[in-house]
């Protein structure tokens, strides 16, 4: 495997990792604003 394909790689899995966790704070902020008013900390 070549330094390139490695970077690429690496690159990928970033992007990856960010769109999941993008995804997951987006849901959470919208559930939380749903729920506003009620007794959830």
């Amino acid at each position: 495997m070549n330094p390139v394909e490695q970077t690429l790689l690496y690159l990928t899995s970033i992007v990856i990792l960010l769109g999941t966790l993008t995804v997951f704070v987006v849901q959470f902020v919208r559930g939380r604003r749903r729920g506003s008013g009620g007794g959830e900390r």
